[in-house]
């Protein structure tokens, strides 16, 4: 597929380098805080605080107390006894397979661990024993549960996935696991960099909802660089488990982001700004929602601000209209590539039904 440089910040609209201009349909940004002014303002006031960068190990002599203090606020928003904050959600995910059988052995209740990896999992949460499942999620889950009941009940167990289907849009339904049996040593480890900000009662993802399962231990990782729009990833867990990556090598020798990002994300968090920016989100996915008129066209799910389709037919006629969406391989080179349209809160009603027109007219 074709390429384009930029040199400007896409918004609602993005200028290419040979000077033409799109509508931007694509990214991550779904709650637009690349050029949300609240947040701008928050960071500047973070960068006379703290400067350009901290230059130090996490578990250095002299700790800043910013990290703890935003650590605190997600943990509270998020809804898990603790919280960690790494350099991305990539490292979030790795730090925690690096790390986990570590923890489920200091449990004491185990002698052998079985890994289960649910279809297209992000790479993030790849591990020890990987496989690839080709099947459907739902079958997987069903196979777990399976696999789990008839292991011996000192085999423990980890369940790695995502929390929503990336880049065809599927939603996943974790009520399954309601089934499992009820066993100390059963891990789910999900992947929720599109859901956190975007999911849940207060824009604060799944994690209290699996959770609340109470069949399994539960470590959320995600990357904050999407919908948060912080440079940074997390992990939230009980705070036995954090404590344990807290205090490995892996947390302690990997540099921390910006201080001034963690106390821009520690007030937004205190004034529920991604709530405020996740009804907006919500209102611009049900205006687009409401004119299509051919919504089977895309892999999509209800109030979720992404919308997908097989191949680059769509992305090209799209094009050609003036609308930017993406269309690329992904997460391998050879993986085939998905049409992709992100709406974010950035739109504006008439971007919106503009989009809706072509679309509609694509299939018409």
């Amino acid at each position: 597929m074709k390429t384009f440089q930029t040199n400007h910040l896409p918004g609602r609209t993005v200028l290419t380098s040979d000077g033409k201009a799109y509508l931007w349909f694509s990214g991550t940004d779904y709650l637009g805080m690349g050029h949300d002014e609240v947040f701008r303002s928050f960071l500047y006031e973070g960068l006379e605080l703290y400067g350009m960068h901290f230059g130090s190990s996490r578990n250095n002599t002299l700790r800043l107390s910013v990290y703890t203090e935003t650590e605190e606020k997600l943990a509270n928003w998020i809804g898990s006894e603790s919280a960690l904050i790494l350099s991305s959600g990539m490292w979030a995910g790795q730090c925690v397979m690096k790390m986990i059988e570590q923890v489920i052995y200091e449990s004491g209740n185990s002698q052998s661990i079985q890994y289960h990896y649910a279809p297209k999992v992000h790479p993030a949460l790849w591990g020890n024993e990987h496989k690839v499942y080709a099947g459907p999620w739902a079958d997987w889950a069903q196979n777990v549960i399976r696999e789990v009941s008839e292991s011996p009940e000192d085999t423990a167990h980890i369940i790695c996935t995502d929390a929503v289907g990336s880049p065809l849009v599927e939603a996943f339904d974790f009520s399954v696991f309601s089934s499992l049996p009820l066993r100390d040593n059963v891990w789910i480890v999900v992947d929720e960099s599109h859901t956190l900000g975007v999911c849940g009662e207060s824009a604060n993802g799944l994690y209290k909802s699996i959770l609340a399962l109470g069949k399994a231990n539960v470590v959320m990782v995600s990357s904050l660089n999407k919908a948060l729009g912080i440079p940074a990833g997390v992990i939230a867990c009980d705070a036995r488990t954090a404590e344990t990556i807290r205090s490995s090598a892996w947390f302690s020798g990997a540099s921390p982001t910006a201080p001034a990002y963690a106390y821009a994300l520690k007030r937004l968090l205190e004034i529920e700004h991604y709530k405020t920016q996740s009804d907006l989100l919500i209102t611009n996915v049900e205006h687009f929602s409401n004119r299509l008129q051919f919504p089977h066209l895309f892999q999509s799910i209800p109030g979720y601000p992404v919308f997908c389709c097989e191949g680059s037919a769509l992305f090209e006629t799209l094009l050609a209209k003036g609308i930017m969406a993406s269309c690329f391989s992904y997460p391998s080179i050879n993986d085939a590539p998905v049409t992709r349209i992100a709406v974010t809160t950035l739109h504006q009603k008439e971007d919106l039904d503009r989009l809706a027109e072509v679309c509609n007219n694509f299939i018409s």
